[in-house]
């Protein structure tokens, strides 16, 4: 055989190696890609199986979330609405006439005098209850109140100074107690 028979065989089987081992790399390709596809295909079927099992519960969650969401809006509107309320009842009480408003102060003060030598403190734009008031006061109802030249910072009314116990009687002290008691009818009223 002569040189170039034998480089012409050698370089045959070579082809003939190289195409065997492209052929099995092909098929272990294949093989891998396959099970490689199958594994993707099951994971995807495990997770669509499992959203599909969970999905009703996302929503409900997120139908319960929403609704808590709308109720503490609504609740927060409804406190806001319910403080303007009240807002404005304290706004009317210290719009009141001034004929009213003393009359209304005095049996506030008739119901709060214990002593009848208590200080009396008004607020700082009080413009109804001054010393011409006390002096009243304490001519027709026989007592010694005092009226303090130190003012509180309320929107109306007074407070009462017996020693180290004080009765708040101011505006804002009688719509709280008012708020207190009569909210869940104005909420009713309101809302219903």
């Amino acid at each position: 055989m002569a040189l170039a028979d034998i480089k012409a065989k050698i370089k045959a089987d070579s082809q003939a190696q190289i195409k065997a081992l492209e052929a099995e790399n092909d098929a272990k390709v294949r093989e891998i890609s396959r099970k490689v596809n199958a594994e993707i295909k099951e994971v995807q079927d495990a997770y669509n199986s499992r959203l599909a099992k969970e999905e009703p519960e996302v929503l409900r969650r997120r139908e319960i979330v929403a609704e808590l969401d709308a109720k503490r809006i609504d609740l927060g509107v409804k406190q806001r609405l319910m403080g303007e309320a009240f807002d404005a009842a304290l706004k009317q009480m210290v719009e009141m006439a001034p004929d009213k408003y003393v009359k209304f102060a005095d049996k506030l003060m008739s119901q709060a005098v214990s002593t009848g030598s208590e200080v009396v403190f008004v607020g700082k734009n009080e413009k109804h209850l001054d010393q011409r008031w006390i002096d009243g006061y304490n001519a027709s109802h026989n007592t010694k109140l005092t009226i303090s030249p130190d003012r509180l910072p309320i929107a109306g009314g007074f407070v009462l100074r017996n020693d180290r116990i004080d009765t708040n009687c101011s505006w804002e002290m009688l719509i709280a107690d008012a708020r207190a008691d009569i909210e869940t009818e104005v909420v009713k009223r309101l809302f219903a």
